[in-house]
């Protein structure tokens, strides 16, 4: 149970992290997940974390196998994370009637 807690924490760390070097990569926002991933390798081999060791996974061919792939499933952790958001972002903005305030402001700029 503790590194399933570690793994979304993680994860949280690493969406965090994406957002704050959002304005970098703001023309080319396909670049958000390549840059989740990124990140989440280079926290797995920082903090040389082996997610599969640790629920008893049959072991590995190398070390850094374990750790690489590690990375890889924080960095999905943290896109994932960033569709959740998305979805009570737009779900938010739907309940507070927002979207109807924006499409008329896009409908009279248009006009």
């Amino acid at each position: 149970m503790h590194y399933f807690g570690l793994v979304i924490l993680f994860g949280l760390g690493i969406y965090a992290l994406s957002l704050l070097g959002e304005r970098a990569y703001v023309r080319a926002r396909e670049l958000k997940p390549l840059v989740q991933l990124i990140l989440g390798i280079a926290l797995a081999w920082i903090a040389n974390v082996n997610l599969w060791s640790g629920f008893s996974v049959a072991n590995l061919r190398a070390g850094w196998i374990g750790v690489t792939i590690t990375g890889l499933a924080l960095g999905g952790i943290a896109f994932f994370f960033d569709a959740i958001v998305g979805f009570f972002a737009g779900l938010h903005r739907k309940i507070e009637d927002q979207a109807v305030q924006l499409e008329r402001s896009d409908l009279k700029r248009v006009a």
